[in-house]
């Protein structure tokens, strides 16, 4: 499938962070765009994040936030997390 485009913003949490102890913590909103000619259908997720101390962590599964999505062409699919 062509014509998928993700992009991904983030927000810092000063609330959910501590500075003393070194915990940040960050929210990111993803948005995935259909830029193609048919319907496209989100069935599973893989993400592999890296903090900025290089720690790689994996993150996947079904869906996202409980949904599997059906995007149409020139249509856009938002989450947050």
């Amino acid at each position: 499938m062509t014509g998928i485009e993700v992009s991904v913003a983030t927000q810092f949490v000063d609330s959910e962070s501590d500075f003393v102890k070194g915990r940040f913590f960050f929210a990111y909103t993803i948005t995935i765009a259909n830029r193609g000619a048919r319907a496209a259908q989100l069935l599973n997720r893989h993400w592999i994040i890296t903090n900025g101390e290089g720690e790689v962590r994996e993150v996947g599964g079904p869906g996202v936030v409980g949904e599997q999505p059906r995007i149409t062409p020139a249509r856009e699919y938002s989450y947050s997390s």
